[in-house]
């Protein structure tokens, strides 16, 4: 699952945000919106967390992220195939940036930016994603009401125009009818076929942070996988040296 090119690192604007009561949709994904970051979105300029992924109880991968949202400055470390540590920091609009392997400058950047885009595209949308609904390039298709564990859920199809890393992503987020709380997240991901089983991954653990509402925990539904999300931190500057 891939973070659209749509988001800008710019705030949304009131005409993205406008809903009907003719479309239920949009008003599901307003509701998510509003629960999960509502006003406390705009003043939000920095971003830094760990997206971690654990397959079996064992940790698979871990990268560290920082990102200024208002100018897509952006800063990624982790370790590569060979467990090399490396650093990324790059502009994310210009995708111009430099790179460190082991310690050492890279002299080849243009697969190491690829690399840090790619994760920025993919797991700044995990984090996100509850505010993302509404984003341009997105459509949006009520799918009906569901329950689940006693809640009542808005469900909603989510594709994309050809946009991002994997337009042909389709997500179905379950949005709580009451709270807005987007507690389950369906997936169709661009190569599975469209008769195939849908991933499912259930939202846990929930931390309120600079106003913002994140699920720390996302659980696939056979329990062999969790996407942690971990360290996450929500400022409204930038902290000096933050992207160095």
């Amino acid at each position: 699952m891939k973070l659209r090119n749509s988001f800008m690192l710019v705030l949304l604007t009131a005409a993205a945000l406008t809903t009907t009561a003719e479309d239920p949709a949009r008003a599901a994904a307003q509701r998510a919106f509003d629960a999960h970051a509502g006003k406390a979105w705009e003043p939000a300029r920095y971003f830094a967390f760990t997206f971690a992924v654990e397959r079996e109880g064992k940790l698979a991968a871990s990268f560290d992220h920082r990102l200024d949202r208002y100018t897509g400055e952006y800063r990624v470390s982790g370790k590569d195939k060979d467990g090399n540590d490396f650093v990324i920091r790059m502009n994310v609009n210009t995708r111009e940036g430099k790179a460190w392997v082991a310690g050492k400058p890279v002299e080849e950047l243009k697969p190491w930016l690829e690399r840090g885009y790619g994760r920025f595209i993919n797991d700044v949308y995990w984090l996100l994603m509850p505010t993302k609904l509404l984003d341009d390039g997105t459509h949006l298709e009520y799918a009906g009401v569901q329950e689940e564990g006693g809640r009542s859920y808005d469900v909603v199809k989510l594709t994309f125009d050809n946009v991002g890393l994997t337009p042909g992503d389709i997500y179905w987020p379950w949005i709580d009818r009451e709270s807005g709380s987007v507690d389950r997240w369906d997936m169709l991901l661009e190569g599975m076929k469209r008769d195939d089983p849908k991933r499912v991954f259930r939202f846990s653990e929930w931390k309120t942070i600079g106003g913002i509402r994140f699920s720390t925990v996302r659980t696939s539904d056979d329990g062999k996988t969790r996407i942690l999300l971990q360290n996450i931190d929500v400022q409204r500057e930038v902290p000096a040296s933050a992207l160095d």
